[in-house]
């Protein structure tokens, strides 16, 4: 498949009440999503549990709580990464002064992002090029098909960064990741989404993470 070089904008719209349901029906047959704000009473648990996620994880002096009614979230203080929490499949996996990592999972899909301070002289060639071969060295490593982008932002956009699809065999079974790639600010960013090989892709989905990637970083 042919590289795609995408510049997105995105657009709000608003909508009648009578018309929320049909609109909401639409947009999940897209893969999106509409999530109603929380209440006081439940941002005040949503930040209950993050505080105990990041206690957990020994992670209270690297994050911050960010969270508002439009969901839970926390902030690695050192690089600016949001990761969602609040949740029962949302937790940390690690942070430090010099990198952090978070998961969700949902809807038969793991999804991780990570960021680690980026050596002298990389460039997104370089970090695609070592998440590549990270990826080959898995068992099972195979190119897979999918929506495979070189993305470069306008100025004053996104950041630059690089896409990977592939499969590997993770405890005997095979399972299909997307990768994006790119440096923001000083730091490598990689977000993954894994799922069970051959499960259908959602277009619109990936194409909204394209255009939102390292967004939440850059403008910390």
């Amino acid at each position: 498949m042919r590289p795609l070089l995408i510049a997105a904008a995105l657009v709000a719209v608003s909508c009648p009440a009578a018309a929320q349901r049909s609109s909401k029906d639409a947009l999940a047959r897209l893969g999106i999503k509409i999530v109603e704000p929380m209440s006081a009473k439940e941002l005040a648990r949503t930040k209950e549990r993050i505080a105990a996620e990041l206690a957990r994880a020994g992670a209270a002096s690297f994050f911050e709580d960010i969270s508002d009614a439009n969901g839970g979230r926390a902030r690695h203080r050192p690089s600016g990464l949001v990761c969602p929490l609040g949740k029962k499949d949302q937790q940390i996996l690690a942070a430090s002064a010099d990198g952090a990592s978070c998961e969700t999972k949902g809807e038969g899909a793991v999804y991780r992002i990570m960021v680690q301070r980026a050596p002298a002289g990389a460039t997104t060639e370089s970090v695609a090029a070592a998440a590549l071969a990270g990826a080959q060295r898995q068992p099972g490593y195979a190119p897979a098909g999918g929506l495979t982008v070189i993305a470069r932002p306008k100025p004053g956009e996104g950041p630059e960064h690089r896409t990977l699809n592939y499969v590997s065999r993770v405890n005997g079974r095979e399972r299909a990741y997307r990768v994006q790639v790119g440096l923001v600010r000083g730091w490598i960013l990689t977000k993954q989404r894994e799922t069970k090989a051959g499960a259908q892709p959602n277009l619109m989905s990936d194409l909204l993470g394209e255009a939102t990637f390292g967004l939440s970083m850059k403008q910390q």
